[in-house]
């Protein structure tokens, strides 16, 4: 990619236009939303894309700010459907050199430098890399990218079905769009850290209408999924994301309620395999909710997934009771330290009792 690689510079007057090499411009909140570098697979991606951003960029004013941008960005179903989302990375560098949309995480992290605050968010949402870079990282000042009066709208198809028709910036007042877990646990960030000037109050944010429950419920953001470890949640995803295989395979020793449990919540499949290992070494549910506990799980949660995958004992009857109907004689069963049943995993100990 690198050897084809253009990067197309919109807004910004005369300095608009598609470079080898991305031009280096001033970054930092204090700066103008525009110009904006993006990087492109090939020169006709970049012309390409030139061509849907032109027309819309001709209508604004060298002051417009950034709402002003936003809105008008939002009303180009060409800038909005460019990149379908969920079928490429990109990575919205606010503080670095270059600034700009890069489309490899080695990109980004190159563009540290020597910037004490580097700040970059990793998505794969065009629209949500689009807006973090007008509005410079400013969690505040961005958009909602699916609200619940979208979703509400949309009530006569799938919820995926929603998420893939509607996974743009809303129209409504903005508001946290995607943040790290730090900040209310929404987005689907890789790496936001410390801006230039930590201290700053957001410039361009309207106040809140918290006297209108509609306008407060449609400027709330919807998470799709929240990717959690054993300690909780790490970052969320706002389009719709498919379990891995490895993940699928993984819970399903867990049984079709615990499968579905930890998918559901996110899961990465070496935690999904530290669930079956502690399942796998434990008969009773409460030393496998305490060992999850220990790592970092909460207690409560543990006790639950315990209460999804393990069976009480007259479930464990039954399942003895299938056994010997079986032509295989339950003896030959138990010389395997395990035995897989309808998807769960059954200790052989559990058998012997």
């Amino acid at each position: 990619m690198a050897d084809s690689t253009r990067w197309l510079v919109i807004g910004g007057g005369s300095k608009a236009g598609v470079y080898r090499t991305c031009p280096v411009f001033p970054c930092g909140r204090s700066t103008p939303p525009l110009p904006i570098a993006i990087e492109c697979e090939s020169e006709t991606e970049a012309r390409s894309l030139y061509r849907i951003f032109q027309p819309t960029l001709s209508k604004l004013s060298p002051k417009s700010g950034p709402s002003d941008i936003l809105t008008a960005f939002q009303h180009s179903d060409g800038i909005r459907n460019f990149f379908p989302n969920g079928t490429r990375d990109f990575y919205a560098v606010v503080i670095g050199a270059p600034a700009g949309i890069h489309r490899t995480r080695t990109g980004a992290e190159n563009s540290k430098g020597s910037f004490a605050y580097h700040s970059y968010r990793h998505t794969q949402s065009f629209w949500e890399a689009l807006a973090f870079m007008v509005v410079k990282g400013q969690e505040a000042r961005m958009p909602p990218l699916l609200t619940s009066t979208e979703l509400a709208e949309e009530s006569h198809v799938s919820l995926e079905e929603a998420f893939d028709r509607n996974l743009h910036l809303g129209s409504s007042s903005p508001t946290l769009g995607t943040t790290t877990p730090t900040d209310s646990l929404r987005s689907s960030l890789s790496h936001d850290r410390c801006h230039d000037d930590p201290v700053s109050p957001p410039r361009y944010a309207p106040e809140a209408d918290h006297t209108n429950p509609r306008a407060s419920s449609s400027a709330t953001p919807i998470v799709y999924i929240h990717v959690r470890n054993l300690s909780g949640v790490v970052s969320s995803q706002h389009h719709v994301t498919r379990p891995s295989l490895e993940a699928t395979a993984q819970a399903r020793r867990l049984g079709e309620d615990g499968a579905r449990y930890v998918l559901a919540h996110g899961y990465q499949p070496s935690d999904i395999a530290t669930i079956v290992q502690i399942y796998r070494r434990n008969d009773s549910k409460e030393s496998f909710a305490l060992q999850l506990a220990a790592l970092g799980m909460a207690l409560a949660e543990a006790t639950y997934l315990g209460d999804l995958i393990y069976l009480d004992s007259k479930e464990y009857q039954r399942i003895i009771v299938l056994l010997n109907t079986l032509d295989m004689p339950i003896t030959e069963v138990l010389q395997s330290p395990s035995l897989e049943l309808r998807g769960f995993y059954i200790p052989a100990s559990v058998l012997l009792t």
